[in-house]
């Protein structure tokens, strides 16, 4: 019930800043001439700036397919977050930022009818470091602006397992590091990207959709 409350608290916070916020991508304050627009207007053009820059904050939802030992006892699972980024000319053609996500991996059916398993869940909090990589000076595009992403995260998962005694060696609490890379493309104020996590046992593909909205621009 927690975890169906603080979904829906997201999906509304997501929805409304697109209302109450400018349309703005954190691309979009980096000079004209080294980036394509994206057909969305600033409220304040920073183009002619010399230290040109921002703050953002980056809503993001997709799907997460377990991969390797992980696939064996759970199915792909929903996965939300958010990202804070700093964009500016001078780190130009990177963007840097921090994330947190969290996903929900239901149990396999078949596992769980062989074991006898009423309940297996598997939640992942993850939070760590991104850095972005606009490829448009190497990929020419009219309509689009392609990137690379990279991650360094710390994930901590919390296995819910019913009946409880019939855990059959499956950690219920466990922390671990993992690295994820990926490649994507932004489409008008929209990123779309997929990426592979690789995180010891639970490693996974993932396909992914962000949204940018302005905090700070200066």
């Amino acid at each position: 019930m927690f975890r169906k409350k603080n979904l829906c608290v997201f999906v509304i916070l997501f929805l409304q800043s697109s209302f109450i916020y400018p349309q703005v991508n954190h691309y979009d304050v980096l000079k004209k001439s080294e980036i394509l627009s994206l057909r969305s207007i600033s409220p304040i053009d920073l183009s002619a700036s010399k230290s040109a820059g921002g703050l953002f904050v980056s809503p993001l939802v997709g799907l997460e397919f377990p991969f390797r030992e992980f696939s064996n006892t759970a199915t792909t699972g929903l996965t939300y977050g958010v990202k804070l980024e700093f964009a500016s000319k001078d780190i130009y053609p990177f963007v840097i930022g921090g994330m947190f996500q969290q996903q929900l991996n239901k149990g396999d059916v078949e596992f769980k009818t062989v074991n006898r398993l009423d309940i297996l869940e598997t939640t992942i909090n993850s939070f760590g470091l991104s850095l972005d990589m606009i490829l448009n000076k190497y990929i020419k595009s009219e309509f689009t602006i392609p990137f690379v992403t990279l991650e360094a995260k710390y994930l901590t998962i919390q296995r819910e397992i019913s009946p409880p005694l019939n855990t059959l060696g499956l950690e219920t609490s466990e922390n671990v590091f993992g690295i994820t890379g990926g490649l994507g493309f932004t489409l008008y104020i929209f990123d779309l990207y997929g990426t592979y996590t690789y995180a010891q046992n639970y490693s996974s593909f993932a396909v992914k959709a962000r949204f940018h909205f302005p905090l700070i621009k200066f």
